[in-house]
Parts: structure tokens; C-alpha cells; sequence
């Protein structure tokens, strides 16, 4: 990435909002509906012109006191970087600034001609990404937060904030750990959350399927819940941040796998992760570097990135520093409407990726102990909603290992999230693992005591 892009991100971080219509992005996606005659884009264009839709974005932003768009609009962007832009690997050279914004991996992709090809890239707006109205207020109310030496978020009272608070810290950070813990306490972007199924495809340097997963995963955050009933706390959940399960369905040979895992607010209390394994009709207690490991073979995703990242800041074991800010393009959250990633014949390869243009730091994670999967995680953070658009994850020799890119599934109406898919590969294997998901937004009428519960989930 280009440093001028950066000197106008910082110039432009200060700046007010600019002048602008009260839904500019929502005419740019009726537009390129219109121009593509694709019916996701349509669909995602009507969602976002609900004036309640439109209403929630102007009240995130006053808040804020900038958008995504308005430091785009303040930034030096070429005039052909706009929506509706088809970039293939046959015209790419037309355009010599797209790998200022299409980051290296992904722009490796849309050139390749054999593992993991992207045949074409689409441009597609730059739209508001906000959290929900009861998350805003909650936010307008929170104290002060801080962060102990320990990594741990504190409350202005000094207690463990991810129990006592329902407001989002840090919404401007100031170093890499305060952006961190505003990555991680956006959560999942609701109170619950399941995706039901998961279908993860595993695929072969030859552009060939190895094996085909199918899963169900729930999350629930515990504590300063404001959208979905229970309000407040989980009861009996006392020292418990938020947890996460899955359970596999298939292939026939792992079918009833499952684990179940709990994030603790204490540093110095491990994650509570279990498992069962069905061929042993056992449940086994998995210790912290089991996280480490893939989910099952195949799979690239570890268990820390079940939640994008799901490592717990400890600066005595990381460091956190931000390197950067700049734009990427990655793709939008629009799974509500489509899956942004096309594939036609030949799941192993994208027929077409819709990408948007992201204002973000660039934030390093780096392990100091020697011992962790990763020697260093690059996440690139939204500016606008602290979601990270994109990951690079390198090896402890310092060797890029593997890449995601992932899409959510955003409720404009609502602000409220789920998850759409995960495009992750390794580049030192040549694999490539797509995994689409299918969000349940059921789950908010339901008891979900029974799916976090791994004995339980073993008859499921």
C-alpha cells in the first residue's frame, strides 16, 4: 500500500463528516442493480433504503463523527475505482493503482492461472456498517474503560468490563491493544447467533475437492446483552465472557464431533473447550493449545478462527501495534441479501468476488513467547465498525501462511450480525477452503442453554 494513502487516511481521521445526501450509498446500489441486473444486488439496495435503515446509520455517525465514506471522500482515490468496475486478470495492467487497494494475496489470486483462481473482481459501494440502536445508546453510557497489565478490559470501576458493560469500547483507539479489544468486544455482532448449516468445501492445489464438511454453530455473548431477551445477563454465567459451539454433521466418519468453548473475563482463567469425540465415545477436555490446531483435517481454519480471531489479548505473550492505515479492498457485508463470492461449475475456484473499498488500521499481533501457532497475525480493521476485513497469518519463520477474507451478514434495519463466509486459503500448501453459512435468525426466540452444552449436544 501506498503511503500517500495513509497521510490522507490520518488527514481525513479528524475530519468532520462531509455533506452528502441522506442515503448517497443507497442511490449507488440501486444503480449498479440496475447495471448488473443481479438480483443480490437488488435485494441488498431495498434493505438498505428502509428509512430505519438510513435513520440508524446517521445516528452511528453523528456519534462518531466520521464514516467510511467520508474519509474516503476525503482521501486521493483514482476516479476509476468506483462501483461497478469488473476488473479480470486479462486488464488488470489497465489499471496500475489496484495493488495500492487490492492487498497482495488477493491480487495473486485474480492473476493465477492454476490453484485458486478469482476470474473477476466487481466493485461494488462503500456502505455504512453500524451496530445496533441499543448498542448505540448503551455506548453513549459507557464509562471509561482501561486495560490492565495483564491485557484484561476494565470498567471505570475497575471490574472486568466484558460483564459489567454493554457499551463498545474505544471507538477512536489509541494503540493496537485499545483497537484490539475494539475488534473483539463487537462480538458477533449480537446477543445470539447461529448458522445453520455451515458447509466448508476443501480443496486441492489441482483446483479438485479433497472433502466436504457439514456443521452447525451457535454463539451466545453472556453479559450486556441489549437486543435479544434474556436482557442484561445469562444467569449462572457469572465469569463467562461469551461461548461458542459446533457440532459436525458430515462426513459420516466425524458425524457428531463436536466442542463446545467458553471465554473467561479473567487473564489468568484458560478457556473452558471440550469436546466430543464420537469414534471414542468420549468428551475430552482440550487444553490452550489444542485452539491451535485445525478444526479437523482439511480444515485451515484453527480454533482461534472460529470468530475471525478469537486469541485473548495477553501482552505478556503479544504484542499489539499498529503498523498502519490505509484502504483495502475486501469483501462487503451484504450476506443478508448474497454471498458476495460466486463460484459456478468448479467450487474451487471464484467465478466472480464482489469487493468494497475500506477505510482501516493495519494492526499486528505478534507472539513473543515463540509457542503459538502464528508468529505474527496482521489484521486489517475497520475504521467505521472494527471488523476485520482482512487477515494475513504468518508462520514463525515469517513466511505468509494463510489468508482470509471473509463476508457477514449484515441487517441494515437493525444492525444486527451474523456471518455469510469464509474465503481462506493457505498460500504455502496451495490450499483453499470455502466455507458458506447459512444464518439462522431464529435463534432469537430460543433457549440456547442446550446447545452449549456438550453432552447434551452429543445426542443432537
Amino acid at each position: 500500500m501506498k503511503w500517500r494513502h495513509l497521510l490522507a487516511a490520518l488527514a481525513a481521521f479528524s475530519a468532520p463528516v462531509l455533506p452528502a445526501s441522506a442515503a448517497d450509498w443507497v442511490n449507488e446500489w440501486q444503480a449498479l442493480a440496475a447495471k448488473t441486473g443481479f438480483e443480490g444486488h437488488k435485494k441488498f439496495a431495498d434493505m438498505l433504503a428502509n428509512p430505519a435503515a438510513i435513520a440508524l446509520v446517521n445516528d452511528w455517525d453523528a456519534y462518531r463523527g466520521y464514516s467510511a465514506r467520508s474519509l474516503i471522500a476525503a482521501a486521493k482515490i483514482p476516479p476509476e475505482l468506483k462501483p461497478g468496475l469488473e476488473i479480470t486478470a486479462a486488464d488488470a495492467g489497465k489499471y496500475p493503482w489496484l495493488k495500492d487497494f487490492l492487498p497482495g494475496p488477493s491480487y495473486d489470486r485474480l492473476m493465477s492461472s492454476d490453484w485458486f483462481r478469482w476470474k473477476k473482481i466487481r466493485i461494488v459501494p462503500t456502505t455504512p456498517y453500524v451496530a445496533s440502536r441499543n448498542r448505540l445508546e448503551a455506548t453513549k453510557k459507557a464509562g471509561a474503560f482501561s486495560i490492565s497489565p495483564k491485557g484484561e478490559l476494565l470498567d471505570a470501576n475497575g471490574k472486568f468490563a466484558m460483564l459489567t458493560e454493554a457499551g463498545l469500547p474505544y471507538i477512536k483507539p489509541a494503540n493496537g491493544l485499545e483497537l484490539y479489544w475494539a475488534f473483539l468486544s463487537r462480538g458477533v455482532g449480537n446477543d445470539n447467533a447461529a448458522l445453520k448449516p455451515m458447509e466448508l468445501v476443501s480443496c486441492l492445489p489441482d483446483n479438485k475437492v479433497e472433502r466436504r464438511y457439514l456443521m452447525h454453530l451457535w454463539w451466545q455473548k453472556m453479559h450486556g446483552r441489549v437486543d435479544i431477551s434474556p436482557l442484561g445477563d445469562i444467569r449462572g454465567e457469572n465469569d463467562t465472557v461469551e461461548a461458542g459451539s459446533i457440532v459436525f454433521l458430515a462426513p459420516r466418519d466425524i458425524k457428531g464431533l463436536s466442542a463446545v468453548r467458553r471465554r473467561y473475563a479473567s487473564a489468568d482463567k484458560p478457556d473452558s473447550f471440550v469436546g466430543y469425540v464420537p469414534t471414542m465415545k468420549r468428551t475430552r477436555v482440550l487444553g490452550g493449545t489444542d485452539t491451535q490446531d485445525p478444526m479437523t483435517p482439511g480444515i485451515e481454519a484453527t480454533w482461534d478462527e472460529w470468530r475471525q480471531s478469537w486469541l485473548k489479548p495477553d501482552p505478556r505473550k503479544f504484542d499489539f501495534n499498529i503498523v498502519g492505515e490505509t484502504f483495502i479492498l475486501s469483501q462487503p457485508e451484504v450476506g443478508h441479501a448474497y454471498d458476495p463470492a460466486q463460484y459456478a461449475s468448479n467450487e474451487c475456484e471464484l467465478e466472480s468476488i464482489d469487493l468494497e473499498l475500506r477505510p482501516v488500521w493495519i494492526l499486528e499481533v505478534v507472539d513473543k513467547t515463540g509457542n503459538y501457532v502464528y508468529g505474527r497475525r496482521r489484521l486489517y480493521i475497520d475504521k467505521e465498525f472494527h471488523y476485520a476485513q482482512y487477515q494475513e497469518m504468518y508462520d514463525q519463520r515469517g513466511r505468509l501462511w494463510r489468508v482470509l477474507d471473509d463476508a457477514g451478514d449484515f441487517d441494515p434495519a437493525t444492525g444486527l450480525w451474523m456471518a455469510k463466509n469464509y474465503v481462506l486459503w493457505n498460500v504455502i500448501g496451495n490450499r483453499y477452503n470455502r466455507i458458506t453459512m447459512q444464518a439462522d435468525w431464529s435463534i432469537a426466540d430460543q433457549d440456547m442453554a442446550r446447545f452449549l452444552d456438550v453432552e447434551r449436544l452429543r445426542d443432537y
